[in-house]
């Protein structure tokens, strides 16, 4: 009599679409019939960018603008912290906490995937000493404004008591160090005006130098 088998075989399909297969069925005398035609459908492979690394003020809140592709795509950020809105949206909304690397996973028909990451730098509320002493013992010789160099394009300005301009930084990588021109400014009150710009607002006082 007749013996029928099931075999499977791979193919690979160039790219995404629906292709029509004719199978065919072959007896053990080499005698083939042909059964209907079936519709393969290719799906395309997801694609996903998280976006661009991102400044966030400390307690703010800033959308992810993440891009994917693909079909009847699913999302999942990872880690779940911070999120405002739900971690599983293509563009959510998170709060600035702490710095943190998230990862976006996309899942598309098929069960393929595809990841990526993006990086978020937490911008915290500059610590503004208000007393330093430049005196070279290596205690507090600088004026060190804390969290201020993670602020791009952020300004520093300072005054004499009479206000006259003695000193203009632009972004803090190397805090003032009480010098004017090389020299020693006189002990005594100085008056600041720091910028830090990117949504924070302008931030004065003054500072007191002593030796």
């Amino acid at each position: 009599g007749n013996t029928r088998s099931v075999r499977s075989f791979p193919y690979t399909y160039a790219a995404a679409g629906s292709y029509n297969v004719k199978l065919y069925i072959v007896n053990s005398y080499g005698c083939r019939s042909t059964t209907d035609n079936v519709t393969v459908t290719v799906h395309p492979y997801p694609l996903v960018d998280a976006g661009p690394d991102r400044f966030v003020l400390e307690g703010g809140q800033i959308t992810l603008d993440a891009t994917a592709s693909g079909n009847d795509l699913s999302y999942l950020w990872m880690p779940n912290l911070y999120f405002i809105s739900s971690n599983t949206v293509l563009k959510p909304v998170v709060q600035g906490v702490d710095d943190i690397r998230y990862i976006l996973k996309v899942t598309a028909r098929g069960n393929c995937s595809d990841t990526s990451s993006v990086f978020i730098k937490v911008l915290k509320y500059p610590l503004i000493p208000n007393i330093f002493s430049p005196n070279g013992d290596g205690v507090h010789d600088r004026w060190i404004i804390g969290y201020l160099e993670s602020y791009p394009g952020c300004t520093v300005d300072i005054y004499n008591r009479y206000g006259q301009h003695i000193f203009h930084s632009e972004g803090y990588g190397i805090p003032w160090d009480g010098k004017v021109n090389g020299k020693d400014v006189p002990v005594g009150t100085y008056y600041y005006i720091v910028n830090p710009k990117n949504g924070r607002n302008i931030i004065s006082g003054y500072v007191d130098v002593i030796r």
